[in-house]
């Protein structure tokens, strides 16, 4: 059955399979995922590698998006010093 469905399963699972795969607590289910993983890599190494390939391209890009929010959050607080500096240095109205 996973075999037949390989092409529909393994883009899905994959990512939570591979996070398991190497640091979850329990060395249980890290060993699981690794030989789930090593499963479907017999199976298909060409879907196997696209889907390796997505995994870490999309965690790139959330990468990529929490930086550009943490750099966003940066700009605001400066401007917020500097609105409050101004304020400070303008006294009262």
């Amino acid at each position: 059955l996973s075999r037949l469905n390989a092409q529909t399963v393994l883009p899905i699972i994959y990512g939570p399979l591979y996070k398991n795969s190497s640091g979850h607590w329990n060395a249980t289910v890290e060993g699981l995922a690794q030989n789930v993983l090593k499963m479907y890599m017999e199976y298909d190494l060409i879907l196997y590698d696209k889907c390796t390939t997505a995994y870490f391209k999309e965690e790139e890009e959330a990468k990529r998006k929490i930086d550009a929010i943490a750099d966003r959050w940066i700009a605001i607080e400066s401007m917020a010093a500097t609105n409050r500096q101004k304020l400070i240095t303008a006294g009262p109205v």
